[in-house]
């Protein structure tokens, strides 16, 4: 295996992702067309280009010609009815078409039945500082609330999405995707969705990875529970990317999803990722997901069939039906391998599917699964395994320099029939028991890490930013598991709490580095 290969590309594209999508582009001072709408006291009869001549309403805004570049301003602290349509409005980097709020507060758009906004064939959109509101995905929506379709250089940024039957934002196709400051409650199938414009199909899977370059930042999806409308697959996700090449989802939070997913089976996730290449998903943290009755899934994270080249790091997972962190492959995706978990945490995952905090499951007709590499991640859990495998062949599998640490009495920290998976020098310990008769890891250390764990079993925060400066899941001074582990090149650099990793020596074993 070479993952160095695997580390260095996602590192390069983190760094290109940065520069193109998070510094700021300055904008043109050339003059830009401004429509006002003010339902309170616009007429359409106005020509809109001032807040005095405000046009009123949304209906006749649709009826305006727009040749890319225009501005348009819903009046703050005022609510407007209906469904904005935009249709292959092409504006330049410079001068991008912008729907937004002028004045002080934020307009609502309620849309009813509808979308909120639908935008087709666009380019250089960006719609922020927007309430956009549906009828409820059990009173009568049909639709999602922001739906791009084939948008490129489309932006997103601080809004506010609920009551939508599908997903609160849904992005189609298009490629230079920016979705940040977003809090997406009480949609069906999903808070935040961006999924290819093609038919999963194809030996490699590229004729489906037909979106480029995703940002998703800084946002919440909460309560988003469940679709009535799909009786057939998973609904009640949190953010799900699908079909992307290079995406980077980061600083994010999914919580309380999930939960009333009108089906059995397969069920929904908090972050994941499904027919993707070359996703990281970082310094996130899904909790309290959950599942239908007798649905299976529920849990924090995933990296999901056909998966490769993707990167899981510096996130936190807790509390969720179903494993933290889920390596899945179901028949009829494409190749699921290259793809490295590490300086994770999952704290009580699986309170109801896996019981446990990394779970892999291959369903046995689909194509096999290959090449994971875990490491120095943090495992506390109450349910019984530290990592949970169903039977199955693991190809190149490894995990290494993890800490797992079980607060149940339990058998086995490794659960599961399986072949390909490798375990070496990973930390195992419960004060419950005395130490397993069979451990399979080829160095295994039966401890006390001497770690400090948390008497609440919520773990809260004021701002997601706040994750990776918990004070919980640190080594003390003399602890065991310091300088422990195996050296590790291409680690990414930083443990969970960014701390920079050594250069030299042995790491620590678990997420804490320093």
């Amino acid at each position: 295996m070479n993952y160095q290969i695997v580390n260095m590309k996602s590192q390069v594209f983190y760094l290109l992702f940065v520069f193109a999508f998070i510094c700021p582009i300055k904008q043109s001072c050339a003059e830009t067309k401004k429509f006002y709408i003010d339902a309170e006291r616009g007429n359409d009869k106005n020509d809109g280009i001032s807040p005095e001549k405000a046009l009123k309403s949304i209906k006749h805004l649709n009826s305006t010609s727009l040749n890319g570049g225009e501005q348009l301003l819903f009046k703050g602290g005022q609510q407007f009815n209906g469904s904005l349509k935009l249709t292959g409005v092409h504006s330049t980097t410079n001068a991008p078409l912008i729907v937004s709020t002028y004045g002080s507060g934020r307009a609502t758009i309620v849309s009813g039945d509808s979308a909120a906004i639908l935008a087709v064939d666009c380019k250089f959109l960006t719609i922020s500082n927007l309430n956009i509101e549906g009828s409820g995905r059990l009173t009568g929506n049909k639709t999602n609330g922001i739906d791009f379709v084939e948008v490129k250089n489309g932006t997103i940024d601080h809004v506010k999405t609920s009551g939508y039957l599908y997903s609160g934002i849904q992005v189609t196709g298009g490629c230079n995707i920016r979705i940040t400051n977003i809090y997406a409650s009480n949609n069906g199938f999903c808070g935040i969705n961006v999924l290819s414009s093609a038919k999963e199909y194809g030996t490699d899977g590229s004729a489906f990875k037909t979106v480029k370059r995703v940002y998703i930042g800084h946002s919440v999806a909460e309560n988003n529970p469940g679709c009535p409308a799909i009786t057939d697959n998973h609904s009640g996700n949190g953010i799900l990317l699908g079909g992307v090449t290079n995406g980077l989802i980061e600083y994010c939070e999914a919580m309380n999803n999930g939960w009333d997913m009108p089906r059995e089976g397969n069920g929904p996730v908090g972050i994941w990722a499904y027919m993707c290449d070359s996703i990281v998903i970082q310094n996130c943290y899904s909790h309290n997901n959950k599942t239908s009755p007798k649905g299976k899934d529920g849990g924090g994270f995933d990296f999901d069939g056909g998966t490769t080249n993707s990167v899981m790091q510096y996130n936190l997972s807790a509390n969720n039906e179903g494993s933290g962190y889920g390596m899945f492959q179901y028949a009829g995706a494409t190749e699921w391998s290259k793809n490295i978990v590490r300086y994770n945490i999952s704290y009580n995952d699986g309170t109801k599917n896996g019981k446990c905090g990394i779970f892999m499951w291959c369903d046995p007709v689909a194509m096999p699964m290959k090449q994971l590499k875990a490491y120095n991640n943090t495992i506390v859990n109450n349910q019984g395994y530290g990592v949970n495998l169903d039977p199955g062949n693991y190809e190149n599998f490894v995990f290494e320099n993890n800490l797992f640490v079980l607060t149940v009495p339990s058998e086995h920290f490794i659960g599961g029939e399986f072949s390909g998976a490798l375990f070496d020098r990973n930390f195992y310990w419960t004060e419950l028991q005395d130490r397993p008769a069979t451990i399979p890891d080829s160095n295994p250390i039966f401890t006390d890490p001497q770690m400090e764990l948390s008497k609440d079993l919520q773990l809260k925060f004021n701002r997601i930013e706040a994750i990776n400066s918990i004070k919980y899941f640190q080594l003390h001074a003399k602890s065991p598991a310091l300088k422990a582990g195996k050296s590790i090149g291409n680690n990414g650099g930083k443990d969970y709490w960014q701390n920079r990793l050594p250069m030299v020596g042995n790491p620590n074993v678990g997420a804490f580095g320093k």
